[in-house]
């Protein structure tokens, strides 16, 4: 019993073990890719993707492209007519001649065998590529959401850095003015911290508006009222580059504007094979009925008749062998069309990369070297200022070096999450990607 006991428990603890290492990869692959955007800008996605007008548009044509597949390879409508045949013109009677019938003719087309195929096929690649045209405009949609939301983050943070700024100039204004008064400093030291305390509140000015501006945007992708209030994004931080180039490039040949480029060269190929079914002759077949009346005690019996016809393909040179070329040509332009996205395509790859990795090289320098040193010799400058032993152009300078630094340091981080974002929309798919230091940068 014991023996069997450990028999039947083995495989359940094994295969316990096991599911509870599916279930915990899985859950660390969730928490890498959802962890790769805030909640609120999740959300904002979310928003966009359901309600955006440009993917509502793009869904409607998508589904009328996979609505005409049926209908290309279908038969023509059925031919329903009505003759009055052989009535004599002298007097029209109905029952005089014995070939004067009411005729009741029904006819039907039926292509040459392969056409309704070729049709059904074109139809349906047309409405693949669609269908991959409608995926590029969501992740394009999600893209312009990304890059507002941080543009927006980088707009509050600016604001936040440029007051902080003002903040210090007003400081300094009162320091000028304290030393002027006692005979210590310039005139001309409380007019120069006048004019950039100043043109920090222009500054401002030019933030605020620009928070506003990007919020409409944001609303507009939302298909919200342009002043829907949204609440401040957070802040931009540091996040290392763990993709690979060689990789980058090989998911792009996923991405589906991509696809549907290479579908279309498909759809053109079935479109020249059903040019050249038009050599061949479609066949039309039909039955009639005629109705005949008695005339007088001689008793005419009805007339059935039936016909089968074919088109003549004659206009070789004027007709079928230039639609050919034609869809030849369309062939060959969607083929090369294809060719000039796929080279374009992969030097945008490229290009967002190096950018990337030019722009993690200078966080880096920013936020640990010209950063803290910059605001070490402001606090060091301010000091040296206000018992004299510096001039106020020196500390005019140290500030604007900081402040400038600090600008551009989260100018590299918006930027970086643009590119990484377009780099997410050349690839066609979202790139894990973790956050580095938590610590805000302002």
């Amino acid at each position: 019993m014991k023996s069997g006991g450990y028999t039947y428990r083995l495989p359940i603890w094994f295969f316990s073990l096991a599911l509870l290492m599916v279930v915990a990869g899985a859950v660390t692959v969730s928490a890498q890719v959802n962890g790769n955007l805030p909640p609120d800008l999740k959300a904002l996605i979310s928003e966009a993707l359901e309600a955006n007008n440009d993917i509502k548009q793009m869904a409607n044509l998508k589904k009328a492209s996979k609505e005409q597949i049926r209908p290309a390879g279908a038969l023509e409508d059925p031919m329903i007519s009505f003759n009055l045949k052989d009535v004599p013109a002298d007097n029209w009677s109905m029952n005089q001649d014995g070939m004067t019938q009411k005729m009741f003719e029904v006819s039907q087309k039926f292509p040459f065998p392969g056409k309704r195929k070729l049709r059904s096929e074109v139809a349906a690649s047309q409405a693949k590529a669609d269908d991959l045209t409608y995926q590029d405009k969501v992740n394009e949609i999600r893209a312009k959401v990304v890059q507002a939301y941080w543009g927006l983050s980088l707009a509050h943070t600016s604001f936040d850095l440029t007051n902080k700024n003002k903040q210090f100039w007003e400081q300094v204004v009162q320091i000028t003015e304290t030393r002027y008064g006692v005979g210590q400093g310039m005139q001309t030291d409380v007019l120069q911290a006048q004019v950039e305390l100043g043109n920090y509140l222009d500054k401002l000015l030019q933030w605020q508006q620009r928070q506003e501006s990007l919020a409409a945007e944001l609303n507009a992708l939302r298909s919200k009222p342009a002043g829907s209030p949204i609440a401040r994004p957070q802040l931009l931080r540091p996040r290392p580059l763990s993709a690979k180039l060689e990789m980058l490039l090989n998911q792009a040949d996923g991405r589906p504007q991509l696809q549907a480029l290479k579908v279309l060269v498909d759809k053109q190929s079935k479109a020249v094979e059903l040019a050249r079914k038009d050599y061949y002759p479609d066949l039309t077949v039909g039955v009639g009925y005629g109705l005949r009346q008695n005339y007088y005690d001689q008793q005419r019996s009805d007339l059935f008749s039936s016909s089968v016809s074919i088109n003549v393909p004659l206009w070789y040179n004027s007709k079928l062998r230039p639609r050919v070329r034609e869809e030849e040509a369309r062939r060959q332009a969607a083929h090369d069309a294809y060719q000039s996205a796929l080279t374009q395509l992969n030097a945008a790859v490229k290009d967002r990369y190096v950018k990337l990795q030019r722009l993690e090289q200078q966080i880096k320098l920013f936020d640990k070297g010209v950063i803290p040193q910059a605001q070490q010799a402001v606090a060091a400058a301010l000091s040296a200022y206000q018992v004299g032993s510096l001039e106020f152009t020196r500390l005019y300078q140290n500030q604007i070096a900081a402040y400038d630094a600090e600008m551009k340091l989260q100018e590299y981080l918006k930027d970086a999450e643009e590119n990484w974002v377009e780099l997410e929309w050349l690839v066609g798919q979202e790139l894990p990607r973790e956050f580095g230091s938590k610590k805000s940068i302002q």
